[in-house]
């Protein structure tokens, strides 16, 4: 639950003059003790003000660490979580609650009113510009590649992938991209779909059900290290580092969500506290473009 604060006016000559506020939860005002510390030479008089607090429910994958996942508290957590953490922090009048939904479903619980919110590496494209509204404010920057059997050495880059089978999760931005491009290359490459689980696709990669995956260098080179998969990557060639948004459905309230959510997510990023969360739970900065491309450089 969020902050409620009341805070008293005193209206008097004063020796000493002090602010009081007190936060509470759950949509009940508290008033505020009287201070040790504050002397008044007259009578005072009080008056409470509140700030209605809104809870908004953030949906996310659960399924892609370290950017989201479930943890040994049953809870979401993940760089996804952490940064929605810190900017509930620096937005008193609203609070956030989290569930983990399945990324095939992610989007039709969406529409139907299950959460209003997504924080979950959503890619922004045009379809889903159409349908939902999106931040103005990244907050990680992510960098596509191809993954691969280690045993192989035919897959350098997409046109490597033309008559080829890859897989992608169902709904993904991955999965855009690649009907994206294979619709203007020929349509050689045979795409399937998965129910998003990178796991999942990174064995069928393996174990050679499928040539490829698109993933993100970040999750998959965390499962393949934890697992001892035997699968290489090679960074897609096609695009600069790219931004990740908050994805909300397309109501009012969160219109003006939305502009609380970029303001503190600038402050973040301005002051290193994003580049600090992503390299605690991404072993390095990815919480800017310039970070990512002075890394890529080297």
């Amino acid at each position: 639950m969020k902050k409620q604060i009341a805070k008293r006016i005193v209206s008097a000559t004063i020796i000493s003059t002090l602010a009081v506020s007190s936060l509470t939860g759950c949509g009940k005002t508290v008033p505020t003790s009287g201070s040790a510390d504050v002397q008044v030479t007259e009578v005072e008089t009080a008056a409470e003000s509140t700030v209605e607090v809104k809870e908004f429910r953030i949906a996310t994958e659960g399924a892609y660490a370290p950017y989201n996942y479930i943890g040994e508290d049953g809870q979401p957590d993940g760089y996804d979580i952490a940064v929605a953490k810190a900017v509930d922090e620096l937005i008193p009048e609203v609070s956030f609650t989290y569930q983990a939904v399945e990324w095939s479903s992610i989007f039709a619980g969406l529409e139907a009113d299950r959460y209003d919110l997504i924080v979950s590496q959503a890619a922004k494209t045009p379809e889903r510009e159409e349908k939902y509204l999106f931040g103005e404010t990244a907050y990680s920057w992510d960098l596509g590649a191809i993954a691969y059997a280690a045993v192989r050495d035919d897959i350098k880059s997409l046109e490597d992938l033309k008559g080829k089978t890859v897989t992608v999760g169902v709904g993904s931005s991955n999965a855009s991209f690649i009907e994206g491009w294979n619709a203007e290359n020929g349509n050689e490459i045979n795409v399937v779909y998965g129910d998003g689980d990178i796991t999942k696709a990174l064995l069928d990669v393996q174990e050679g059900r499928v040539d490829a995956t698109l993933v993100s260098p970040v999750t998959a080179n965390k499962i393949v290290t934890e697992q001892g998969l035997q699968v290489e990557f090679a960074l897609r060639n096609d695009e600069e580092p790219q931004p990740v948004f908050w994805l909300y459905a397309n109501t009012p309230e969160n219109e003006e969500l939305k502009v609380l959510v970029d303001e503190a997510l600038r402050k973040l990023v301005e002051s290193g506290k994003l580049g600090e969360i992503s390299k605690e739970y991404l072993g390095a900065d990815y919480a800017s473009k310039e970070a990512v491309e002075s890394r890529v450089s080297q």
